[in-house]
């Protein structure tokens, strides 16, 4: 039997430390509160239709409710309750007394917590230093607005699984020799399925483009060049295509009834439903052209943000860094105080990431406007693309008039918070490689800095009871609004 090598023997041992903390923060009693909360009253009423073959469409891309749906169907842990009018409404209002959450909620904290593994991954891919990549892994496994969402029937932690999976393999195809078209198809896929949680994870694109730039290096010829990008691109956009239409297709062939909605569905796509013609692939397009447009209209009818409104929880996207509006999901009073389950995320995760912005672009400034050459161009570039993912990402959601709320800001955060490693290598690159010492205290202090911020801010997280006086001690900031219930 082959030994592993040192380095794979330290890489494995510090995977499972990374899997064994991920899911203490993530998984740990997941199932609670057994009460809803948010979105949770949508995704849930959708995995039940799918669940019980009835027809529906959703302004979001169904995979993620596929999701939701599978850990119901794999735990089935409301077999014995009636969950009929689950399929006859868009909004559950009412949950049967005795309706547990382990199912809908089994596969998002699963996400949530393997998310810290495939962190920990893109972490080590970029600095080849496992321990510094270790102890960085905390800015993903104690972010409480991410702890949260992920313990939620809800779509986020899907979708960060996937954005870090394609990062990951970014990183990989960046530092290959050969890239081929086998290569591209797969990296289509990846983006497919970020696409297919939720339509904002189309800005992972851009590490198509950026790789296109990387490798120009190695190229010559402009009409050569012109030629393999249309090529490589037409691969890559197969591969998300590929995903597009199984994922529709699994959808459509699970919805063979109606219910009391019909969804401005087409007479066309009634009577397929009605003659159990929904797995027929021929039927393809004219269900797809219905839960387009049905996906097009609905985007009309959301409101846009109004800080005027009362009760309002969203946000404008330019205050999302500084944790700019918080939401209050759920909360209950009883003689022990009041429980919270606010998204709240870590300060001090979140507010390294500004600082790390801010450092990123004067970096970038200093290059390509002073000239200034950089001391290693394959970490200036990764710099340099999650900088461009991170800018672009705010430009196109700014431009959009529809209400929007703080956890989508999580794309760009975690965008940030590998910027934020990506620097620090960037920086005490030699120190690393010598393992200085005083380097690797310094880390530690700022990762046990942002373990106990993290578990100041459980409480909000993990629905634990706090009184008025020790939540006003959480509220640093007024524009947090964090407010108590008295």
């Amino acid at each position: 039997m082959k030994k592993l090598s040192r380095e794979r023997r330290d890489l494995l041992i510090y995977i499972g430390a990374i899997l064994i903390v991920s899911l203490a923060t993530y998984i740990s009693n997941y199932y609670n509160p057994p009460a809803v909360f948010w979105d949770e009253n949508y995704h849930i009423a959708s995995a039940q239709k799918y669940l019980d073959g009835v027809m529906y469409m959703e302004p979001h891309p169904p995979l993620g409710k596929l999701f939701i749906a599978l850990g119901e169907w794999i735990l089935h842990p409301n077999d014995a309750l009636d969950l009929t009018h689950f399929t006859q409404t868009d909004y559950i209002k009412k949950f049967p007394e005795g309706y547990s959450f382990a199912g809908v909620r089994l596969f998002p904290s699963l996400f949530g917590a393997l998310g810290g593994v495939l962190f920990f991954l893109i972490l080590y891919k970029i600095s080849r230093a496992v321990e510094v990549s270790f102890l960085f892994s905390a800015l993903y496994i104690f972010e409480n607005g991410m702890i949260l969402q992920s313990r939620s029937a809800m779509l986020e932690s899907a979708q960060i699984f996937f954005i870090f999976a394609t990062l990951l393999y970014f990183l990989y195809l960046l530092d290959r020799e050969k890239i081929g078209y086998k290569e591209y198809f797969g990296f289509g896929l990846l983006m497919g399925i970020t696409f297919m949680i939720k339509v904002n994870g189309l800005i992972m694109v851009l590490l198509f483009v950026a790789l296109f730039l990387y490798r120009l290096r190695l190229s010559s010829g402009y009409l050569k060049l012109a030629v393999r990008f249309v090529l490589d691109a037409a691969v890559v956009a197969f591969g998300m295509a590929a995903v597009v239409l199984v994922v529709f297709y699994i959808h459509f062939s699970l919805g063979k009834e109606l219910s009391v909605k019909t969804y401005s569905a087409s007479d066309e796509y009634i009577q397929i439903i009605e003659n159990d013609h929904t797995s027929d692939i021929s039927n393809f397009p004219i269900m797809l052209r219905d839960n387009f447009k049905y996906m097009r209209d609905y985007a009309k009818g959301v409101p846009s943000f109004n800080p005027c409104k009362a009760g309002e929880n969203g946000s404008l996207v330019t205050t999302w860094p500084f944790i700019n509006k918080t939401i209050n999901y759920r909360w209950s009073k009883n003689d022990e105080g009041v429980r919270y389950l606010y998204l709240m995320g870590n300060p001090i995760v979140w507010f390294g990431v500004i600082f790390a912005m801010i450092l990123a672009i004067s970096l970038i400034v200093s290059r390509y406007v002073f000239a200034l050459k950089s001391t290693d161009e394959r970490l200036f570039f990764i710099i340099t693309t999650l900088s461009a993912i991170y800018i672009s990402y705010f430009i196109t959601l700014f431009n959009i008039e529809r209400v929007m709320y703080l956890y989508h800001y999580f794309i760009p955060l975690f965008m940030g918070a590998f910027i934020l490693f990506t620097l620090f290598v960037y920086i005490f690159k030699e120190q690393i490689e010598q393992r200085s010492k005083v380097l690797l205290v310094a880390v530690i202090l700022m990762v046990l800095l942002i373990i106990y911020t993290y578990w100041f801010f459980s409480p909000f997280t993990y629905y634990q009871p706090l009184d008025t006086v020790e939540f006003m001690r959480r509220s640093w900031f007024e524009f947090w609004k964090l407010e108590p219930i008295l």
